[in-house]
């Protein structure tokens, strides 16, 4: 059986665990707590030498990193999520790691700077929060754009770029982070929230990043 190795609070890992449930695939999710070690444990060490997470084990294949992950399991599970066609693939790949760089990094330099930090015992760095907000002012309208003439991030069918941008903007509740300058980004995540597999997996997730922010 597929064994995925996390925190349902990060971003990473619910970017495989929302293609995990989409596609009904047979696993077992060993949730791991950073603030108790459990990323350097001597047992996770093994399967992810890095110590973060997410990691999968697929039988005998052990694997690390989100993306990577999320490319393995749409393969191995014949998913048009990722299309085999080359110029459509690359189209989905660009967006995979601009979700990933741009959006998904710059929001957790936010989040670090404004909030996670008290849950860690660190100081905020005020530069990199600066940073973050300038590059989500710089961004953003990026992903608004090509939402404005496509139903989803990468044309009219969902891909793994989807699963990518909608576990990052899983923050934007969190911290309160207004998007009503995006409609055409709002409306497309409304409807991704009403999915099955998101109902299923990542509703409750927003309200619970904001307790622990309080």
């Amino acid at each position: 059986m597929l064994k995925i190795y996390g925190n349902p609070l990060s971003i990473f890992v619910n970017k495989v665990n929302f293609l995990v449930v989409y596609l009904g695939l047979d696993h077992e999710f060993i949730e791991l707590d950073p603030r108790k070690g459990d990323l350097k444990s001597a047992e996770f060490l093994v399967i992810n030498p890095v110590g973060k997470m997410p990691a999968i084990v697929d039988g005998d294949f052990n694997l690390t990193e989100s993306l990577a992950i999320m490319r393995y399991l749409a393969d191995k599970n014949n998913s048009d999520l990722y299309p085999k066609a080359l110029e459509e693939r690359a189209v989905v790949d660009q967006w995979l790691d601009f979700t990933t760089v741009h959006i998904g990094t710059s929001l957790l330099k936010i989040a670090v700077n404004k909030v996670f930090y008290k849950i860690f015992n660190m100081e905020p760095d005020l530069r990199s929060l600066k940073e973050g907000e300038e590059s989500m002012i710089r961004f953003l309208p990026i992903v608004e754009k090509q939402l404005q003439k496509n139903k989803y991030v990468c044309g009219d069918k969902l891909s793994l770029a989807d699963f990518s941008l909608l576990a990052s903007l899983g923050l934007t509740d969190a911290m309160d982070y207004s998007l009503s300058d995006y409609p055409a980004l709002s409306s497309w995540l409304k409807d991704l929230r009403a999915m099955e597999f998101y109902q299923t997996y990542g509703k409750d997730i927003p309200a619970v990043l904001k307790s622990m922010m309080v």
